[in-house]
């Protein structure tokens, strides 16, 4: 891969438990794909001791971006965003839900000029594992995307995802959200400007542990899109 900078942003709320050994992870793979990188964890407020496993792996590669309190993982992006020092901004789940492996592809899809890259569970060659519930939820909300805001993509929410820092950091300005909604109106956002935004299969299981709440989640989610229709059409 060329030189460019790639930073990879982890947002991390009460992650004490597994956030050392997927860092680690990540960055074995990165190591082995991208010539210069830096991982950014952006800690979003933990009650737990998050921070100082955060700080414990500080390094030339491993940097933190702490919040201080609670703002929502759409915030937790943004802000580590302006810290980054690539132009190639990637983010994707602390829990590696998404196999890191498509990394090379979500970068190399950038360089070929797309504006955005996302890692899509339903694409033909796609392999997600996850409850019937989730499933549903999930395909539900992604056709409410698509028929109530003219989005063409088929997967909003799965928390992988690339973009070039110079076209994309001004779209980011204008989103409102900052929790789960966040990339949602994101895409559908740069999708009005008309930017490029390409989708890749990947491989995605769900995590034991998620932050995802199936009932109140999918409340705020709706009621969200909702809103964001209403204001902006």
């Amino acid at each position: 891969m060329a030189k460019e900078m790639v930073s990879v942003i982890l947002p991390a709320y009460n992650e004490e438990e597994r956030l050392k050994e997927n860092v680690n992870r990540l960055e074995t793979v990165l190591a082995g794909t991208l010539d210069r990188f830096e991982i950014i964890i952006s800690e979003d407020g933990s009650s737990d001791g998050t921070v100082t496993v955060a700080k414990s792996m500080e390094s030339v590669r491993v940097r933190i971006f702490h919040g201080g309190k609670r703002l929502g993982k759409g915030a937790a992006i943004k802000n580590a965003a302006r810290y980054a020092k690539g132009n190639i901004i990637m983010f994707m789940d602390a829990d590696l839900a998404s196999n890191p492996a498509h990394v090379e592809e979500l970068v190399r899809v950038i360089r070929d000029g797309a504006a955005i890259v996302i890692g899509s569970r339903y694409l033909k060659e796609s392999k997600a594992k996850r409850s019937m519930m989730r499933y549903v939820a999930s395909r539900g909300f992604n056709w409410l995307v698509r028929t109530v805001l003219g989005s063409r993509l088929t997967d909003h929410q799965c928390g992988f995802k690339a973009f070039r820092k110079d076209l994309v950091l001004p779209v980011i300005s204008e989103v409102e959200t900052s929790g789960w909604f966040w990339d949602t109106e994101l895409l559908v956002r740069a999708q009005r400007k008309g930017l490029s935004i390409a989708e890749i299969p990947i491989e995605w299981k769900e995590i034991p542990g998620s932050k995802f709440r199936l009932l109140s989640d999918a409340y705020y989610m709706a009621c969200s899109l909702l809103s964001f229709k209403l204001k902006h059409g």
